[in-house]
């Protein structure tokens, strides 16, 4: 009777107009086609992660402003008082796909395979994992053993989906990077993949899915060979969302805000673009109070209008907005120009009376603010250059490769400011890219920056397991950076994400990746 139910589900007749009634589904277009569907080698590629993301399910998941929710785990873990033992639950009566039995040795297989020396996915992927222990002392407990306290284990590690033992157990490394599996996936997600080829995907809802049996009966996924090309597909009506994932241009904003029936929703993320200052350099930016004036100069509404056509979310802090960990009380976006005049005549900054330009000892405030080829990042130095010029200052900026601008100025520290990119990721800990033992050009920490309170701040803060603790200690982390302006954030991108306006149950939120706007897929409904 069920299964006579569920046929008449999928194909339901309206005997009053004679036809047949399709279920309700959605297509969505991406630009690029799928390598390997399979969580442990998806972040290689986007179109694999948006598919990992509908098909496989992790211990647990971020939320819309990026606080950790249980997936398969019943609750939370179990955390112990030195923050080095997480102790999970799985939910009950977890199914693959295929109907069997999710237990405990999937997570431990999981993770095995990410040890092995053959293993062919992302290195850092496989470094996170480096040194944890894992333990099942039966079918529904995972035990995970650190090697020291990490509170980002849970949000960068634990989110990894999970891989079916029973299927591939008898596989290697190696062997699991090659195995037809990568192409016809078996996951405990939202949907199940029917079909996959070269021009794309067909999902059915996962009717035993853990967090409820999806609303939409199918997904299909179309595969283009650019964005242009799924551009002109939402024009035309033939696909039902796209997700933009490069800066959109004036003339995309506007094809897409004029599509019919479309509605577009700008998904900030929760990569900044920054003004790297070389704290170093002391001719202009060992001072903090110089750094402070160029925090206060920029107007960043104005920047994010000109430079991103308003798909960028404004912002100071080195902490996303939008996020558990992010405070307003410290985040500015106006300029304060006549505080800026004050601290840079603090300084020792003085208006040259013939020139307008800033001097000190003799000497011109003129520095190069070096970036990548990237035409929005250029905007962006150009815009910061024009910005700081009614200040007295004089900036030149120049453009080359990424990759002659990671070696020769950034990692080697010779530069004086730099226009670029930095993603946080799932979780707020800025221990890489501001602590003062990541400096070196063997480190992250670009802007040469130390300061003894706040590498006390990161380190509690990324080495507490109360998320309370954490988020006291990334408010005065984000209270001292407006203070001491290591260096000068200016705003988050958003990925502009059109879809029809029939859609209902999405829940906008930061996508710290683009498959995270998958997250309450199973609540969508047209």
């Amino acid at each position: 009777m069920l299964a006579a139910a569920g046929a008449l589900f999928l194909r339901l007749r309206d005997e009053d107009a004679g036809v047949l009634v399709q279920p309700a589904s959605y297509t969505e277009g991406i630009a690029g086609t799928w390598q390997r569907v399979n969580p442990l080698f998806a972040s290689a590629n986007d179109v694999d992660q948006d598919l990992a993301a509908l098909v496989f399910a992790g211990l647990v998941r971020a939320g819309a402003d990026g606080a950790i929710e249980p997936d398969l785990a019943a609750s939370l873990p179990e955390i112990s008082p030195d923050g080095r033992t997480y102790t999970f639950r799985l939910r009950k009566d977890l199914k693959w796909h295929d109907g069997t039995a999710v237990t405990a040795r999937d997570i431990s297989f999981t993770v095995s395979r990410m040890a092995d020396p053959a293993f062919k996915g992302d290195p850092v992927l496989a470094e996170s994992w480096s040194g944890v222990e894992v333990e099942t002392p039966d079918s529904s407990t995972v035990i995970f053993r650190l090697r020291q306290a990490s509170a980002p284990f849970l949000a960068r590690n634990a989110t990894l989906g999970i891989l079916p033992e029973h299927l591939l157990g008898g596989l290697n490394a190696q062997q699991l990077y090659e195995a037809p599996f990568n192409a016809k996936p078996i996951g405990s997600g939202p949907y199940q993949l029917e079909s996959l080829d070269a021009a794309g995907a067909e999902l059915t809802a996962y009717a035993a899915y853990h967090l409820g049996r999806p609303e939409l009966p199918r997904i299909r996924i179309r595969f283009y060979p650019d964005s242009p090309a799924a551009i002109r597909a939402i024009t035309a009506g033939e696909i039902d969302g796209f997700l933009l994932r490069e800066s959109a241009s004036e003339a995309q904003l506007t094809e897409l805000t004029r599509a019919k029936g479309m509605r577009v929703e700008q998904l900030q993320r929760a990569a900044e673009i920054v003004l790297y200052l070389n704290n170093d350099q002391a001719a202009y930016f060992a001072d903090p109070r110089v750094r402070r004036a160029l925090n206060l100069a920029i107007d960043r509404e104005a920047l994010v209008s000109r430079v991103f056509y308003g798909a960028a979310t404004p912002s100071s802090s080195a902490i996303a907005p939008g996020t558990w960990a992010h405070s307003d009380d410290f985040d500015q976006r106006e300029a304060r120009l006549e505080e800026a005049r004050r601290l840079l005549d603090e300084a020792g900054w003085k208006q040259s009376a013939t020139t307008g330009i800033l001097t000190r000892e003799g000497n011109e405030f003129r520095f190069t603010i070096r970036t990548d080829n990237d035409p929005t990042r250029v905007a962006a130095a150009v815009d910061v250059a024009n910005q700081l010029q009614p200040l007295g200052i004089r900036v030149n900026v120049q453009s080359t490769t990424f990759s002659v601008l990671r070696k020769d100025f950034l990692q080697e520290r010779k530069y004086d400011a730099a226009v670029a990119g930095w993603d946080q990721g799932i979780d707020p800990d800025p221990y890489f890219g501001w602590h003062s033992s990541q400096l070196g050009s063997a480190g992250l920490n670009l802007a040469n920056f130390g300061d003894v309170v706040m590498d006390e701040l990161i380190a509690k803060a990324r080495t507490s397991h109360d998320p309370e603790v954490r988020r006291e200690q990334y408010r005065q982390f984000q209270e001292k950076w407006d203070d001491l302006a290591p260096s000068v954030v200016l705003a988050y991108p958003r990925y502009v994400y059109v879809h029809t306006t029939a859609l209902k149950g999405f829940t906008p939120g930061v996508l710290f990746t683009p498959s995270q706007r998958f997250l309450d897929v199973h609540k969508w409904r047209t």
